[in-house]
């Protein structure tokens, strides 16, 4: 089994697929592993999803990052005033 970046090829809209990491026995299965997600289309002519093997035995490589995608709330406290 390899280690898979599988990402998008076209355009993404909000709520869809965007990449995923995957243990898979080869690029095919990669692909279709996230074929159930919203906007994937993993084999055919229209395939948009794309399968690259990351290399384990090179250097140290990021594979993954999550980041809270809220919209960060304005800062409403005040600060004591401070007296002289």
């Amino acid at each position: 089994m390899a280690i898979y970046e599988v990402s998008r090829t076209d355009a993404v809209q909000p709520g869809e697929f965007v990449s995923a990491v995957v243990i898979a026995p080869g690029v095919d299965l990669a692909r279709k592993s996230v074929d159930h997600l919203p906007g994937v289309k993993a084999s055919g002519a229209k395939r948009n999803v794309e399968a690259r093997k990351l290399d384990t035995t090179g250097p140290v490589k990021l594979i993954s990052v999550y980041e809270d995608e809220r919209t960060p709330e304005p800062q409403t406290e005040t600060l004591p005033e401070f007296t002289a």
